[in-house]
């Protein structure tokens, strides 16, 4: 019985070696029968399943093989990378984040984590993930070579501590910079328990089911992890204003401290004048990159205020007006032409404008 287990495993990894895949699973099983407390034979045939795009079969390997040796990183990389590929994205970066505790330095987690963030399109990240740049999947050394081994080990080991050591701030910086999008907004999760919706909520600007509300908390959390901000802010303030109770707001509030400004020159949707006009309280703190003349200028001595003719062409044709704020020092005169972006801060009744604190501004250098 113990010869054949052994058969079966090596059998296994043979046929896995010359990629028959189909072949390695089927030996695999049967020495998983035998041995059921060998973690690397549910890592390979995990594997193995990735491979013939078995990925609910890749699922179950992984898994069970964290059953056994919860701590595996090459385990959690592969369960990472099945949760990819069933879009299961939360999912997948909560892996990731668990393998950076685990091992901050490594590579497959970490640029895993950077190229999801860097993709402007997540499904098509998704669709052309490939396993080679989240996992290794070799296998383990031959017996033949464990005397080289050991030499290979002492001096690979002393150029890793000299790594570690050089490096370990740069990979603190790191995982600081991945935590506060990855691991503490992975911990934020919907209420379990108490009511979604409340009662009183004729005051509400906006009305949702409690499904509704649960997927627009899904839907914020991607929008973050995607750097859509626009998106996640305009969703988190509907919910802020809508039915949902205060239980489920509190939660949703939490949301907005990870929303941080976006590029001006990558900004997810820039919302017209109108559209603003139209919802205001839904786009309060919206980011607008808007383009117009100046009027109504005031310079003071921290900051400069004027009126933003947004779109204007001619005294016909403009949008609307926007009142600006921002701080600095400007060399501007009414009439000049500028690109401003910024946040948009309310709606003033009394004069028709909207509210803008400005962060950048152009000159456009077209003046009359």
């Amino acid at each position: 019985m113990k010869k054949t287990k052994k058969y079966s495993k090596k059998q296994g990894l043979k046929h896995y070696r010359i990629k028959q895949f189909p072949r390695a699973i089927s030996c695999l099983e049967k020495a998983l029968k035998e041995n059921k407390n060998d973690h690397e034979i549910y890592l390979y045939l995990g594997y193995a399943s990735v491979f013939t795009d078995d990925l609910e079969g890749a699922l179950k390997y992984f898994r069970r093989g964290l059953m056994v040796a919860e701590d595996n990183i090459d385990l959690l990389k592969g369960l990472a990378f099945s949760y990819l590929k069933n879009e299961r994205i939360e999912d997948a970066i909560n892996k990731w984040g668990e393998i950076l505790e685990k091992k901050p330095g490594d590579r497959f987690a970490r640029k895993a984590i950077e190229k999801l963030r860097a993709s402007g399109n997540i499904d098509y990240f998704v669709e052309n993930a490939r396993p080679k740049d989240f996992f290794s999947g070799k296998l383990p050394l031959s017996e033949k070579i464990k005397p080289y081994i050991l030499g290979l080990s002492i001096t690979f080991g002393i150029i890793i501590i000299c790594v570690v050591f050089y490096t370990t701030p740069l990979y603190k910086k790191a995982i600081q910079k991945f935590y506060p999008e990855v691991s503490n907004l992975n911990k934020i999760s919907f209420p379990e328990t108490g009511p979604v919706i409340r009662d009183d909520s004729e005051d509400a600007l906006y009305s949702f089911s409690e499904k509704e509300i649960e997927t627009n908390f899904m839907k914020v959390k991607k929008s973050i992890y995607k750097n859509e901000i626009n998106d996640a802010i305009i969703l988190l303030n509907k919910v802020m204003l809508s039915n949902a109770s205060l239980l489920v707001k509190e939660k949703f509030e939490i949301l907005y401290k990870f929303v941080d400004p976006p590029d001006p020159l990558s900004i997810d949707y820039n919302p017209h004048y109108y559209e603003i006009l139209k919802e205001p309280a839904a786009f309060k703190g919206v980011y607008v990159l808007w383009t117009g003349r100046i009027a109504n200028l005031v310079i003071d001595k921290k900051n400069v205020q004027f009126d933003l003719l947004v779109n204007y062409e001619n005294e016909d044709t403009i949008d609307g007006i926007a009142h600006v704020i921002i701080y600095g020092t400007y060399y501007i005169e009414n009439r000049q032409k500028v690109e401003i972006f910024g946040s948009f801060d309310g709606y003033d009744r009394e004069s028709g404008k909207l509210l803008v604190d400005g962060i950048f501004l152009r000159d456009l250098k077209i003046q009359e």
